[in-house]
């Protein structure tokens, strides 16, 4: 009994609560309905700042300790980078990338939320710290952009099937085609129209199928594949237009392709939503 009744009770703090943030009742009012309510002030709700706080209160002096300590390494690290060896910049990424990577694989069970965003911040500072390497070195010449770019495809890649991440694994397969991009604009300087088209259409149909292929075992990823599927179906144009290729109908083109992947997904809409949804 006495445990139903702290649950009533609580359950009425966190409406008056509710009643507070959305002005329903003046500040003072719910005050004094807390206080008719709870028997310790220190049980009142305070929200995620406010526990957070508490719990910096709550934290031994030996926390405090290690918390100054890793704060004031990463402050010399991030001040002393470009001074470090070339070996000991890439140590320090990839060890900093594993280590959010790994906390990100701790956290999925109790919080898939939590554990995106710790992997999503690896994935992201892999990436930034792979440009600054290629600045402070002086690879500037793009081979070093493209290295660091294919690198992170891979571990966005990975990172998002193996923690059922869509998000980054959609993202390593963009990475993935903003490679594709830049080499084909390095190797092939002045494509024919037909040739763009032959670049990403045959990719764009792989795609299609592998979503078929995948969804059974990961849905997931199949729902991936096809978005990326869709993506590839309009390169063409975006390759077109960033390149300045047939200027003129690019805009036909893209009408075309919209009607022709319409029509498509209608006629084939039982199919291919099995499979994404």
């Amino acid at each position: 009994m006495a445990s139903s009744a702290d649950d009533k009770r609580k359950a009425i703090v966190l409406e008056i609560e509710a009643w507070r943030r959305s002005k329903l009742l003046p500040e003072h009012y719910c005050d004094f309905l807390i206080n008719l309510y709870l028997e310790n002030v220190n049980e009142r709700p305070q929200g995620l700042i406010g526990n957070a706080v508490k719990k910096i209160g709550q934290a031994s002096g030996k926390h405090w300790l290690l918390t100054f300590g890793i704060f004031t390494l990463i402050c010399f690290v991030v001040l002393h980078f470009s001074a470090f060896p070339l070996a000991l910049q890439i140590g320090l990424t990839g060890v900093v990338t594993a280590a959010f990577i790994g906390f990100a694989g701790k956290l999925q069970d109790r919080s898939s939320l939590r554990s995106t965003m710790l992997a999503g911040t690896g994935c992201f500072f892999l990436l930034g710290t792979g440009f600054s390497i290629c600045q402070i070195q002086g690879w500037t010449s793009g081979a070093g952009y493209i290295a660091v770019l294919v690198i992170c495809s891979v571990v966005w890649i990975v990172s998002g099937i193996a923690l059922n991440a869509v998000l980054l694994h959609g993202l390593g397969w963009i990475c993935a085609i903003a490679v594709y991009t830049m080499l084909l604009a390095d190797q092939v300087q002045h494509p024919s129209w037909l040739e763009v088209q032959v670049f990403w259409l045959p990719a764009a149909l792989l795609f299609g199928w592998l979503s078929w292929f995948v969804h059974v075992k990961y849905k997931s990823s199949g729902a991936v594949l096809f978005a990326v599927a869709l993506l590839l179906w309009f390169m063409p144009e975006v390759y077109s237009a960033l390149y300045e290729i047939d200027k003129n109908w690019i805009q036909i083109e893209l009408l075309s392709k919209i009607l022709l992947a319409g029509f498509g997904m209608f006629r084939l809409r039982k199919q291919w939503m099995e499979w994404v949804a």
